[in-house]
């Protein structure tokens, strides 16, 4: 009786544990991707091309007939794992999927890098000379137009006309910069003197417009239109600066980036 309940219990003990396997089971998607697919294969294959942050994932066998997706992704600089089911019809659609597809190889690797600008964006953002006047589109279709000024911990302060707009890298989809201002301190003179006339022309405006004022003996004050005379070439003088920076920033060609996958994908994947 004792030999009888010892075969039934070690029966039991083998059966538990044989499930308890088949529902630990890391399954080969592929023989082209073992059983951790990383983040180069997901975007060769496009396996999960949805997941934003992905680092690498694994399926697990729950049963016969569905399966788990263990995903690990990063997100604004913070690891965390995400789960997601499929039916048996799905797991095999991915493995039709791959196994059409050729193997990823260093050199298809290459060419797949390629103009891939978003997974060096904080560099780029980090590096483009600032201030100067940028234009954004985040969030999806939002566009912001205005001088970036500062970068602090992946997030942008643009200057607007009317308010200091705050984008984070992780929600930035395209960037159109200048990656360098060019060089035309020929133009400084030029731009000196124009700021400096035209600070003199109003200048001349203002005292045309004021009625003459005279002194004690009755001689008119002509040393007051002279002070409002310098004091418009000193203002114009001011902003020389600003208007030669201006200026050298139009000048320059400007040259725009994709810094998401998801409109990298839109723009270059049909």
């Amino acid at each position: 009786m004792t030999g009888s309940l010892l075969i039934k219990k070690t029966i039991i003990g083998f059966y538990l544990v044989s499930a308890l396997a088949a529902q630990t089971e890391v399954m080969i998607l592929s023989q082209k991707v073992g059983t951790e697919i990383d983040m180069h294969e997901n975007r060769f294959y496009r396996i999960f091309p949805k997941e934003k942050g992905f680092i690498n994932a694994q399926i697990i066998r729950i049963d016969k007939d569905n399966f788990r997706v263990v995903i690990n992704k990063k997100i604004r600089g913070k690891e965390r794992l995400v789960k997601r089911y499929i039916s048996l019809d799905d797991y095999e659609k991915l493995q039709l999927h791959v196994d059409a597809q050729s193997e990823l190889t260093e050199k298809a690797k290459i060419e797949m890098y390629e103009g891939m600008d978003f997974l060096r964006a904080e560099k780029i953002i980090n590096e483009i000379p600032k201030p100067q006047y940028v234009i954004l589109k985040h969030s999806g279709q939002k566009k912001l137009k205005g001088a970036l000024f500062f970068v602090d911990e992946n997030m942008l302060h643009v200057q607007t006309p009317t308010t200091i707009e705050k984008v984070h890298l992780s929600d930035l989809d395209q960037l159109s910069y200048r990656p360098e201002i060019g060089e035309y301190e020929y133009l400084r003179p030029y731009l000196y003197g124009i700021t400096g006339l035209t600070g003199f022309a109003l200048a001349q405006v203002y005292n045309s417009q004021r009625a003459t004022l005279y002194n004690e003996y009755g001689i008119p004050r002509n040393d007051l239109n002279r002070y409002t005379q310098l004091f418009g070439i000193v203002i114009g003088l001011i902003f020389s600066s600003e208007l030669f920076d201006a200026v050298s920033t139009l000048l320059t060609p400007s040259e725009t980036i994709i810094l998401s996958e998801a409109e990298y994908e839109k723009k270059n994947i049909k």
